[in-house]
């Protein structure tokens, strides 16, 4: 297997769909080509006299599709024509955030609740349907960048995870597909960072434990990253593991606990840089939102990762906006 991670120094910008200026008749081609052409080819249909709208914001990163999808009542099928004329090699994820929603694959018929999960085969035949307003996360992820040793669905059979049940890696895939897909946040999930997550969602102990813990390492280091007391045993015992397997987990990765950190921070101070805020944000403002202690140590830091001197990056921004 080769894979390829696209690096996070940069933004990926949301976009968003909608049907709003779309003349209601013309509403739901328009919705089934935005998901073909962003997510997943689905045939949709609504009840007689019922007028459709939806909005999708999407994040694309890399061989992995960030969804956030909200729509009136409709259903849609994942047909086998479809499936045929338009294959994803990807395993599809929904988190319920409003709403019941209908889920039926593989002869299994499930409703789905605020905070249930669901991991299925796109390339596999299901039908879905929502009585009411739709309020969801979806996640496409290329089979391509998933752990060889992961053979899901076991007999066609979608996962599905209930709110109740508190899986760790559904919670975190969740938190950080809908942080960054407010638009709003600085801190955006890399591409590894979610594909060990699903790895970990649907390996049912495949893969190795290095990647289950470092799945959760990083997501917490997410989001504690604006802390500057964050330190590797916070890290070790939030996960259940030691220090020095922290240490180990990270050198498999090419770098140390110390050096990732630094990175996420660095990247995240970037993205304030370049965002639609940067004018407002000191040097010193955006060095204590990315837990540095010293403004001294950030800019030197930030200096030597990007080739250019925050400030001078701001005045940059500023004159493009």
């Amino acid at each position: 297997m080769h894979t390829t991670y696209m690096p996070s120094t940069a933004v990926r910008p949301v976009t968003t769909f909608s049907t709003a200026c779309v003349p209601p008749e013309q509403r739901l081609r328009a919705w089934e080509k935005h998901n073909a052409d962003a997510l997943i080819a689905l045939q949709c249909r609504t009840r007689t006299g019922v007028e459709f709208q939806a909005q999708e914001n999407n994040i694309q990163l890399g061989r992995v599709h960030l969804a956030r999808v909200r729509s009136t009542a409709h259903s849609v099928e994942r047909s086998l024509d479809l499936i045929g004329q338009q294959p994803t090699g990807a395993l599809a994820l929904f988190v319920s955030l409003r709403g019941e929603a209908l889920f039926e694959q593989a002869g299994r018929r499930q409703i789905l609740r605020p905070g249930d999960l669901v991991v299925c085969e796109a390339d596999r035949h299901f039908v879905r349907g929502f009585a009411n307003a739709l309020d969801e996360l979806a996640l496409r992820v290329d089979r391509r960048v998933l752990p060889e040793e992961i053979h899901f669905p076991a007999h066609g059979e979608p996962l599905i995870i209930r709110r109740n049940e508190s899986n760790p890696y559904g919670c975190a895939i969740a938190r950080l597909s809908g942080r960054a897909l407010d638009g709003h946040d600085p801190r955006q999930p890399d591409e590894r960072m979610i594909v060990d997550l699903v790895s970990a969602l649907v390996s049912r102990n495949a893969v190795r434990p290095q990647v289950l813990h470092r799945a959760l390492a990083c997501a917490y280091v997410e989001n504690r990253l604006s802390d500057p007391r964050l330190s590797a045993t916070e890290v070790a015992q939030a996960v259940g593991i030691s220090v020095r397997q922290l240490t180990r987990v990270f050198s498999e990765m090419g770098q140390s606990f110390p050096r990732h950190v630094l990175g996420r921070r660095l990247e995240v101070a970037h993205n304030l840089l370049t965002g639609p805020d940067a004018l407002t944000l000191s040097t010193a403002v955006v060095a204590a939102m990315c837990g540095f202690r010293s403004t001294a140590h950030f800019s030197k830091s930030f200096q030597e990762r990007f080739r250019i001197a925050a400030g001078e990056l701001r005045r940059t921004t500023a004159k493009h906006h």
